[in-house]
């Protein structure tokens, strides 16, 4: 893990040297979090997709990462996925329950009556402000049907229902824009809003109230609206825009042993925003002689928040939580910080030094992490220079396999001490033979879910994405453990890894040698760096693992595998991706062929490695 908290405290050093701003706050992202290219393409509003299908598929598919890269952090520690909090709903209740809605009538009525236009000699609405209101209830009515209909979507099971469930919207989207019509043209709503704004341009008030109905306008807009900006709420505006189509905004970054261990040691002296569980976790990195990768710094533009408008000393909050004290980021707050920028990298090599062998790499018992990554079970060389070196697993599908999961809980147990006030210490069962010791309230954390901080009640699905839905009302996570203070965990626990980790698992009896020969089926070329993802079907647990490697020059690759049934995969930019099923009868050696077939597709995948956090200020301000 040292080396992971290294590659991302360079990250920071670099990020704060290029002009951070005072209220930025780098946080560690320690558990695994892996965006595909079209992951993240859907999160663009959808003026910026120019293919129809991408746009329809974003309506329905973009919202469970929303809420990720939307997690109001709770722990001044680290960063991670957490539903509970997620920034739109947070700003939809402080929207709610401040006090705009009672400043905005209780300054109409002062507002009106001072206008010729919206109030008549008896002191009584105009004419035009009546068909004004009249025609925007219809207006709001309309958008409240549409919205109504857009929830009933995901409850469709056959082909007909959606093709009358689509005319149906359709059919609602045309009154929508008749209601609209009628607004401008019977309802002189132009005329109307003309004279609102002027009236509401002269003080600190109207300043107050303009930029708290911006606010509130803005975000309603983005939740009830026609079908293309339904889901305007999870729109997230990336800078720079075009960082998944080409290299803009990426850059290369080389680590030897000697700097990582300078910027881990330097890392755990601040202990800035590091947990100390993460930090006491020690891993055996003797292996790696260096680190390359790529990093960019992604911001993140959301066109519905504003909080602006939330400093105002007008800005009023009654309830029980506070929304910010500008200093403290915890769960006791409303909101003390937004996630502002992703802290991304891709094409992840380590490079290895000559004690470790080809037979460690491709022993098929062991897994290879690399914090809380998984790295591909085959060594690769440069010819060049002959370095040795991994690469990281980027199939997202293997990644959240039920194999994958099933081996890293059988892979030697990672322990995260805890010490909970007022509970006592608790002993638990060694399963590698090692003596038996004490810890407190302690949390076995497999290495797919290495480095999370977990509370006894709290866990993180690593990698898999939450079917979550927004505008449910949800329970607050309990309050967050106290991080241990290093002084408090026993002398006798050390909490040891290496980048290898066996499976507790027999060991494979009955293997056959197979081949895979990948070629291109206009012509018969080999294809070359295809990444192949082979996942076993079987009950039994010899043929129940799961292999990621990739084809050499010639278009093969060669894997020992046990007998049985397996799905296999095969994805490379260019080329659409082929899915299939095999079977090893027998021990004897075996090749397969598969062609693939030309396509216009890139496969690219990025690890968030950390979050830059804006602090709120203090809110409300008095």
């Amino acid at each position: 893990m040292k080396y992971y908290i290294a590659v991302y405290e360079k990250l920071r050093e670099i990020y704060l040297s290029q002009g951070a701003m005072e209220n930025d706050l780098p946080m560690i992202c320690p558990s695994l979090r892996m965006y595909e290219n079209e992951d993240l393409e859907l999160l663009k509003p959808a003026s910026l997709l120019n293919d129809e299908q991408k746009k329809t598929e974003s309506i329905l598919k973009k919202q469970n990462i929303s809420y990720e890269l939307n997690s109001v952090p709770i722990s001044a520690y680290f960063w991670d996925l957490n539903v509970n909090t997620a920034l739109f709903d947070i700003y939809r209740d402080i929207l709610d329950h401040s006090n705009i809605r009672d400043f905005e009538q209780n300054f109409m009525r002062i507002s009106v009556s001072s206008s010729t236009v919206l109030n008549d000699a008896k002191n009584a609405d105009t004419k035009e402000y009546k068909n004004y209101k009249k025609y925007r209830i219809a207006y709001d009515s309309a958008l409240e049907k549409i919205t109504d209909h857009l929830s009933t979507f995901e409850d469709l099971t056959t082909d007909e229902e959606k093709m009358n469930w689509k005319d149906q919207f359709l059919s609602m989207n045309n009154l929508k824009e008749l209601a609209m019509s009628e607004w401008k043209v019977r309802g002189s709503k132009d005329f109307i809003e003309k004279e609102l704004t002027r009236i509401n341009a002269n003080s600190d008030a109207d300043l107050y109230l303009a930029m708290s109905r911006d606010a509130k306008f803005s975000f309603d807009s983005a939740e009830r609206t026609d079908i293309n900006t339904f889901s305007a709420i999870h729109d997230i505006n990336f800078i720079p825009y075009d960082f998944m189509e080409n290299e803009s905004g990426w850059n290369s970054l080389k680590l030897n042993k000697q700097e990582m261990e300078t910027l881990y040691l330097a890392a755990k002296n601040s202990n800035q925003n590091l947990s100390a569980e993460i930090l006491s976790i020690d891993y055996d990195e003797n292996g790696i002689e260096s680190i390359e990768v790529d990093y960019s710094f992604v911001h993140l533009k959301r066109s519905w928040f504003n909080k602006n408008f939330m400093l105002s000393p007008f800005f009023e909050w009654k309830e029980s939580k506070p929304i910010s004290d500008g200093v403290t980021i915890s769960d006791g707050f409303k909101l003390p910080a937004i996630t502002k920028t992703m802290m991304l990298i891709k094409n992840l090599k380590i490079i290895l030094d000559s004690s470790v062998s080809s037979t460690d790499v491709n022993d098929p018992n062991k897994l290879i992490f690399f914090g809380p990554m998984i790295m591909k079970q085959q060594l690769f060389i440069n010819k060049n220079n002959n370095e040795r070196f991994l690469k990281v697993v980027t199939d997202k599908k293997m990644l959240q396999s039920d194999q994958l999961s099933y081996l890293s809980k059988k892979a030697t147990p990672q322990t995260v001490n805890i010490r909970i006030p007022g509970k006592r210490p608790q002993i638990f069962e060694s399963t590698t033979g090692d003596p038996v010791i004490p810890v407190f309230n302690t949390i076995k954390v497999d290495r797919m879910k290495m480095g999370t901080v977990l509370t006894s009640r709290q866990t993180f699905n690593v990698g898999s994405p939450l079917q979550v839905e927004p505008r449910r009302p949800v329970t607050p996570l309990p309050n967050p453990v106290e991080p241990i203070v290093p002084k408090t965990i026993p002398t006798n626990i050390k909490l040891i890894s290496a980048i290898f980790v066996p499976l507790n698992l027999p060991i494979f009896q009955h293997l056959s040698n197979v081949t895979f020969r990948i070629i291109d089926n206009k012509n018969n070329e080999p294809v070359y760096k295809c990444n192949i993802s082979i996942i076993g079907t079987n009950s039994n647990n010899e043929s129940n693992r799961i292999f990621n490697i990739e084809s050499d020059q010639s278009g093969s690759i060669s894997q020992n595998l046990p007998i049985g049934d397996y799905n296999i995969s095969f994805r490379i930019d260019e080329y659409a991706v082929l899915e299939a099923k095999f079977n090893v009868p027998n021990t004897n050696p075996l090749t397969l062929e598969y062609k693939l077939q030309r396509k216009q597709i890139q496969f690219k995948s990025f690890f968030l490695i950390g979050m830059i956090c804006e602090k709120m200020p203090k809110i409300p301000a008095t």
